[in-house]
């Protein structure tokens, strides 16, 4: 798996199984120092694989684990049966191969890992269901948007300007200057904390910041160190608004950011928004008609 090769290049052994009888064989012969598993695993779940290599002899009491979980209930589900897996040792998917690294890393050197994924929304499924509405998952670079990330660039003299949407695995960049229009993995991604927090997020300085100094984004390309990103609301066939983006600007070092700049990009992401709107309704009429838009 892509997991397993990632872990290799940082000299780790790693042992792949997929059943109960599987993992307690290979812990009992490798004695590991660290078990990764789902919590749901076939012939049985992680808690009590975890009590069983606990039983194993001394190195097992050392064990570290890092458990992931199909979902929020389940995660929460599985805190409160166990008292022997830590909080902080529990994930929840969608996970990427980069935050489990990442977690491996940091969990096998002892050390606090600085990059905190953003809450799931309460409102995520309806969440979802407003950005599949908009139709613009599949729109590129239209011109009204990328005009105004390109006057927010350079108004900012900033390294890049997005306007970008949070899907439930990845971040979209429909529009950015300075950037290249990838999609990057949730967890990674600076703007799913604007959609948690539906607020304006500033990162001041991402190495000194205890939420992303660990970040692949920040510790490798494009290393980021500034971020500044506000919410993009859109209205759903329910009447009810959700945030499904954001308008943002990135930097590849530190800056400030004070209030008269904070009222331009609000202003700027307001026009976004506006435009946004414009295109998503062309997009949805271009969708009944059975034609393609943009």
């Amino acid at each position: 798996s892509d997991l397993k090769e990632d872990l290799e290049k940082d000299k780790l052994t790693v042992k792949v199984c997929e059943d109960v009888d599987s993992i307690l064989e290979a812990c009992s012969q490798s004695n590991p120092s660290l078990v990764v598993l789902k919590q749901s695993i076939s012939g049985g779940n992680a808690v009590d694989i975890c009590l069983k290599i606990r039983d194993m002899g001394e190195w097992g009491e050392d064990t570290l684990f890092l458990v992931v979980a199909k979902n929020h209930d389940d995660l929460e589900m599985g805190r409160a049966e166990s008292n022997i897996i830590p909080k902080e040792s529990w994930l929840v998917e969608p996970v990427s191969v980069a935050y489990i690294r990442t977690r491996v890393r940091m969990s096998l050197l002892r050390a606090p890992c600085k990059w905190v994924r953003a809450s799931i929304p309460a409102n995520e499924e309806a969440r979802l269901v407003a950005l599949k509405e908009s139709c613009m998952m599949d729109v590129n670079q239209p011109e009204g948007l990328k005009r105004i990330t390109r006057v927010a660039r350079q108004l900012f003299d900033v390294g890049a300007a997005c306007f970008t949407l949070l899907a439930k695995d990845h971040v979209k960049l429909i529009s950015a200057e300075g950037l290249d229009c990838i999609n990057i993995p949730r967890d990674a991604a600076m703007c799913a904390h604007v959609v948690s927090d539906q607020d304006f997020t500033l990162v001041a300085d991402a190495l000194e910041d205890d939420r992303f100094a660990d970040n692949p984004l920040v510790q490798g390309a494009p290393y980021l160190r500034f971020y500044a990103g506000m919410p993009i609301w859109s209205k759903a066939k329910d009447g009810q608004s959700y945030i499904i983006g954001s308008f943002c600007l990135l930097d590849q070092k530190p800056r400030e950011f004070n209030t008269e700049q904070l009222r331009s990009l609000q202003d700027l992401a307001s026009l976004a928004r506006e435009e946004f709107g414009a295109i998503s309704a062309e997009a949805q009429r271009a969708r009944c008609l059975g034609v393609s838009s943009l």
